[in-house]
């Protein structure tokens, strides 16, 4: 779309009113900014997601005309007789107006959306400058600060972040969705060739001539009585973080945070107990936050804190000011209430707190909490936001996300309710109360609690145990730091870890490819003991999916950009999902007679794989009858496993099934893996890729991929792979290939196998120029795909590394044992194992452009690791090996597609080696391809001596 600016009603008049006090709102908040200068945490903001087409030009004039024709955004503070007023300036004489919306382009990041509001958290970082906002005007050119400002930060095609940023002190969160759907109006007017409609917003003047009213009132009286009653005898401070008595920390303007995404499913069960007992879905969460209050702190009187928008005199709803109040919501609870007594009595508290919302938080605090002077009401506090996030800009989705709405002193729960039906829950916890290990289990023992309150209102409190009790709890405590030297941790078994989680190196692959992924799998078949039970296989899956994050991995794209997160247990598909596992009865067929049944099954399984949903696990069991082995097939999506991940869940799952029918594990024989999770691993990562020891790489990659082509942004062209339809790669006339090289002795070393396949290709491509396209340096530019050393022991997910490799084989008059050796010595010349190309290459901001104009290897060798120990359990092994080939066989096309000329992948085992060829369509004939397969096949057999 243009970028030109489009024609607009004339500006907003500019502000005449005089001077007026501040509200008590302002005045709570300009008291703490001026007792700790430094500190941020009264700056909020949020970013609208923008997804299809947009006139920047016309965003701009939207974003000028409303922050205009608000007066109760510009404003100096005048000091007059030891008392604060507020005196407006006309619109355009701060900086929020006059200059511009600035723009930027995260698009060549990593992570895009991370590296913009990385960028834009600087900003909220930076606190205000009071001693520039207070003071007389000092002349005709001077302008006071902005509290308010915009951001357009371009995140891809058709895909915008606008973020605004305020201060509280000239505005709440009521105020600002008064902002926000006011630029999206005036933008859709614009787009349309139509003026805007006159300002709908009144003056700050009218929230405090309605404050001044009230405090004179009776209704000021009838409330202060009110509260007094309510809050008589009222408990000590009760914190999640220390328990009754406990006080709160200074306000964090660093919270941490932790988000829990309901999903549909989820989410209709917190919506169906709110219609049975006539409340809300906001008075439901706040019910169970009071229920998870009393059962880990065993307060018998929960006090929450809650935000109120403090605005029932006429006209005030249309300031978009600051006005917002904080107050309490006390219900006591014991063991003997139900879930539904407890929403009827939350339904009462809302009641009455909306009815006297005006008289002031900071005063009972005074008043019935000593010590408290100047703070606000103790207990978690709740913002339950009823405001829409779902905006229309002339037909373009809007979609608002909030970054942050607050100080932090201990617990902030903000909830907001999607228009889909889903729910959002932001944990926000003070770091020097909290650690992100105890914040997760905090938020996940919340949804786990609210589901289950939700599906039983009837029972009794005293019955509901926590999420696994003290076991959970002190598996998500701790998240360990990232490993030696800032590597990764471990992602290991961490049993109920959730949130999000940076695109993994292997995503972005997937990303990159353009392809279709929603049934990208991997599977394998396993031979289980006969006579199993389907109830307690589903409930060792379910066990199974609640250690390891990866298998509850959930995908979210927007207009090709990709963010990821891992699903509390309560709400993913592969622990609460009974069409997770599948039975199928087989009793009086002989395995592998039902072969074609078991294939498919699988393709039955993998196209109910939804990644979107987070449906990245299923499991057939084919149930042979009480005295034959069965077969279990487990299919997961590639973004959630990789070949070395399978028998990790192989044997960990057969340890779950043979765990006592208590739900205690048996035990095991083997120490478990480090507790470090994957999102502490993808958190090392990205550490990692920042390192100084990791950039300093750099160079060496730019001269292997081709640095003068890297520096000009001049790119040798790349044959086109899929002209007839890009990512299908693989469905062409011969798909795959496989040869096999026998070894009449001990197996090929690993360490040879890679060696001979890397010379034999380099030298079958010194005369097949199809093989070749980089264009950027002397021999063939391979992507290597190899085990990683330092993967840790137990580790699931789709972790595999790939690094280019240049392998030279010395010109024509080379003989194969010299290409060999010089392939060899190319693989050792890799810095690190060729771990830091892809972290440089896609989870590190500054080198991710440089890298990605780079050329890229267009051939692919990839070598598994060989072995592992599959057997978890007597009876659990891995199936016959004419299944699985016969299964891989039925299942051709479920891998990644190919982007290149072809991809072999190297399987080497006590009987030989077995090589794997997979073509691009377009490129090759079924018979070049298979020549050329049995031609580097038989330059490896001479290399390996076999």
């Amino acid at each position: 779309m243009s970028d030109a600016t489009p024609t607009t009603a004339p500006p907003p008049a500019p502000v005449t009113g005089g001077r007026v006090e501040l509200t008590a709102a302002q005045t709570q908040v300009l008291a703490a900014q001026r007792a700790a200068p430094a500190n941020a945490a009264y700056n909020v903001g949020q970013y609208i997601e923008l997804t299809g087409p947009l006139d920047t030009g016309a965003l701009e004039e939207a974003v000028r005309h409303t922050l205009a024709e608000a007066p109760s955004l510009h404003f100096r503070l005048i000091e007059d007789g030891g008392r604060l007023w507020q005196e407006p300036v006309p619109a355009g004489h701060d900086r929020a107006v006059g200059g511009g919306l600035p723009r930027l382009d995260t698009s060549g990041a990593g992570d895009p959306t991370a590296a913009a509001v990385e960028l834009v958290r600087e900003q909220l970082a930076c606190p205000p400058r009071l001693d520039l906002q207070l003071g007389p005007e000092e002349g005709p050119g001077h302008a006071v600060p902005s509290l308010t400002g915009a951001v357009l930060v371009r995140v891809g095609p058709e895909r915008h972040l606008l973020f605004q940023y305020f201060h509280h002190l000239a505005v709440d969160g009521y105020g600002v969705a008064l902002l926000t759907h006011r630029i999206a109006e005036v933008y859709t007017a614009l787009r349309r060739g139509t003026p805007p409609s006159g300002s709908p917003f009144a003056p700050v003047g009218a929230l405090v001539a309605a404050e001044r009213e009230y405090t004179g009132s009776a209704r000021y009286a009838a409330d202060r009585a009110h509260w007094a009653a309510r809050c008589a005898g009222a408990p000590p401070a009760c914190s999640f973080a220390r328990g009754p008595g406990a006080g709160s920390a200074p306000p964090s303007d660093t919270a941490l945070r932790h988000t829990v995404l309901l999903d549909r499913h989820a989410a209709a069960a917190v919506h169906r107990a709110a219609g049975t007992a006539r409340t809300t879905w906001a008075e439901t969460v706040t019910a169970a936050l009071a229920v998870q209050l009393h059962r880990e702190t065993g307060t018998e009187d929960a006090v929450l804190a809650m935000y109120a928008m403090a605005r029932t005199a006429p006209g005030t709803l249309r300031v978009p000011g600051m006005a917002v109040n904080i107050l309490p919501l006390r219900l006591p609870l014991t063991g003997r209430d139900t879930f539904a007594g407890v929403l009827a009595r939350t339904a009462g508290e809302f009641a009455s707190l909306r009815a006297h919302q005006r008289f002031r938080g900071e005063e009972l605090a005074r008043d019935l909490w000593p010590g408290r002077d100047g703070a606000r009401l103790p207990g978690p506090l709740l913002n339950l936001r009823p405001f829409d996030t779902e905006l229309d800009f002339a037909g373009t989705p809007g979609h608002v996300v909030t970054l942050a709405s607050g100080p932090v002193d201990d617990l902030s729960v903000s909830a907001v309710r999607y228009a889909d039906g889903r729910l959002r829950l932001d944990f926000d916890a003070n770091p020097a109360l909290y650690d992100e290990g105890t914040l997760t289990g905090l938020a996940r023992r919340h949804a786990d609690l609210l589901g289950r309150l939700c599906a039983e209102p009837e029972r009794r409190l005293g019955e509901f145990a926590l999420l696994d009790a003290a076991g959970v709890a002190a598996a998500v405590a701790q998240v360990p730091p990232p490993g030696p030297a800032g590597g990764p941790a471990s992602p290991g078994a961490c049993a109920g870890e959730a949130g999000g989680l940076p695109p993994l190196p292997s995503a972005h692959r997937l990303r990159e490819t353009g392809a279709p992924v929603d049934r990208l799998h991997d599977s394998v078949l396993l031979q289980v003991p006969p006579g199993l039970s389907a109830g307690r296989l589903r409930r060792a899956l379910a066990r199974l999916a609640d250690t390891h994050g990866a298998l509850r991995l959930r995908l979210h794209r927007v207009d090709g950009v990709w963010a990821q997160e891992i699903l509390p247990s309560a709400t993913a598909p592969a622990v609460v999902d009974p069409d997770t596992l599948r039975r199928v009865a087989v009793r009086g067929h002989e395995i592998p007679e039902p072969a074609a049944l078991i294939a498919a099954e699988a393709r039955s399984a993998a196209h109910t794989l939804e990644p979107e949903r987070g449906a990245v696990l299923r499991a057939v069991w084919f149930d042979a009858g009480p005295s034959e082995p069965g077969r279990l097939l487990l299919v997961a999506h590639r973004l959630s496993v990789d070949e070395e991940s399978w028998p990790v869940l192989a044997h960990r799952l057969a340890a779950l099934y043979a765990a006592p029918g208590d739900g205690r594990e048996a035990p095991r024989t083997a120490p478990e893996p480090a507790d470090g999770g994957l999102r502490a691993y993808a958190a090392g990562l990205v550490a990692a890729a920042q390192s100084p020891e990791l950039v300093a790489e750099l160079p060496y990659w730019r001269q292997l991929l081709g640095a003068s082509a890297a520096d000009t942004g001049v790119v040798p062209p790349v044959p086109r792979l899929h002209p007839a339809a890009p990512g299908t790669a693989g469905g062409g006339p011969c798909p795959e290939t496989v040869t096999e090289i026998a070894c009449p002795g001990p197996g090929i070393a690993p360490r040879r196998v890679d060696g001979a396949v890397l010379a034999a290709l380099a030298l079958a491509a010194a005369g097949e120029p199809r093989l070749r396209g980089d264009g950027s340096g002397a021999g063939l530019l391979v992507a290597v795909e190899l085990p990683d050393p330092d993967r840790p022991a137990g580790a699931v997910g789709a972790l595999t590394r790939v690094c280019p490799v240049r392998v030279d084989p010395a010109g024509a008059g080379a003989g194969p044992d010299d290409a060999a050796e010089r392939a060899s010595a190319a693989l050792a010349a890799v810095p690190g194992g060729g771990r830091g190309h892809e972290l440089l290459r896609h989870l590190n901001p500054q080198t991710a452009p440089v890298l990605a104009r780079a050329p890229g290897a267009i051939v692919r060798y990839r070598r598994p690791r060989s072995g592992g120990e599959w057997s978890g359990a007597p009876g659990w092994t891995r199936a016959p090996g004419d299944e699985r080939r016969a299964l891989r066989e039925a299942l051709a096309g479920s891998a990644p597609p190919v982007t290149g000329p072809l991809e072999v992948t190297a399987r080497t085992g006590p009987g030989g080696l077995v090589l794997h060829w997979r073509w691009a369509e377009g490129l090759f004939t079924a018979a070049e391809a298979r020549e050329l397969a049995f031609r580097v096949t038989a330059t490896v057999r001479t290399l390996t001596g076999h």
